[in-house]
């Protein structure tokens, strides 16, 4: 009898380590820290779709942009067609973060994840998520804001270009103020030999709902960029946005964070 409850004992104690290893395994996250915002871009043929994640307000919006829209292809790839630019990352060996890295740049938008880039953690975690918050999903077509104009290209073809300026009801959904705060300042240190890339990365920074108190020219400093700050996660998620490195500093002058784009960004 004591053998037979021994035998148990282990073949329980086995069972519950087993569960533990295969949950931490599984539910380990590569983005996603389940406490603020993640904006993941997904392909659904004629559109492309941001699905926003928000985990404070425990809901999900879906933000559909026609995949007409006339966009400058991050990269020096030229002007193309949104929709077009899952096939040409395939093309060309970039994958989903061709397609990510334009949005940002051309919509002001925070995003850098696509649904391919996501650990099994993440896409876990974004199910339960989705299911448990199944009835508080929002659909925004921004087709339907002032952010895009319709207009009739060169080859006849009715499309729509991107205006400057974020509007408030998009840029309000895509603000991190409530994870890490009013009132931060952000500074951009600009070493690229490119013009108006630095008043780009403010307009991403500012969408996350970070003021931009400054942006000076550099002294021409060698490499791509790097993000510096007090916020670790803060600092993370902005790297990740820019596709920068990131380094945390306590105690990092009057900016919350600094931004130092060197002249191969």
């Amino acid at each position: 009898m004591k053998r037979k409850r021994s035998l148990l004992r282990r073949i329980i104690i086995g069972v519950g380590l087993l569960l533990i290893f295969v949950a931490v395994f599984f539910l380990r996250t590569k983005y996603w820290n389940s406490k603020g915002k993640l904006a993941v871009v997904i392909d659904r043929g004629q559109e492309v779709v941001i699905s926003l994640y928000d985990s404070k307000a425990g809901s999900r919006t879906d933000v559909i942009i026609p995949g007409n829209t006339q966009v400058l292809a991050a990269y020096n790839l030229g002007t193309w067609k949104l929709g077009s630019l899952w096939k040409l990352g395939s093309d060309e060996n970039m994958g989903g973060s061709l397609i990510t890295k334009t949005i940002s740049m051309n919509f002001s938008l925070p995003v850098f994840a696509w649904w391919d880039s996501l650990s099994l953690g993440d896409k876990l975690r974004i199910s339960i998520f989705s299911f448990l918050n199944r009835k508080s999903k929002n659909t925004v077509f921004l087709k339907e804001t002032s952010y895009l104009k319709k207009t009739v290209f060169l080859d006849g073809e009715n499309g729509y270009l991107v205006n400057k300026d974020v509007p408030e009801e998009v840029s309000s959904m895509f603000s991190d103020q409530e994870e890490f705060g009013d009132f931060l300042k952000a500074k951009i240190i600009d070493s690229t030999e490119s013009f108006g890339v630095a008043n780009k990365v403010g307009r991403i920074i500012e969408t996350m709902g970070i003021k931009v108190a400054a942006i000076s020219k550099g002294s021409g400093s060698e490499g791509d960029c790097k993000v510096m700050g007090k916020n670790k996660e803060l600092v993370r998620k902005t790297a990740l946005i820019l596709g920068c490195s990131e380094v945390e500093i306590k105690d990092l002058s009057s900016f919350d964070l600094e931004i130092y784009l060197g002249n191969q960004y």
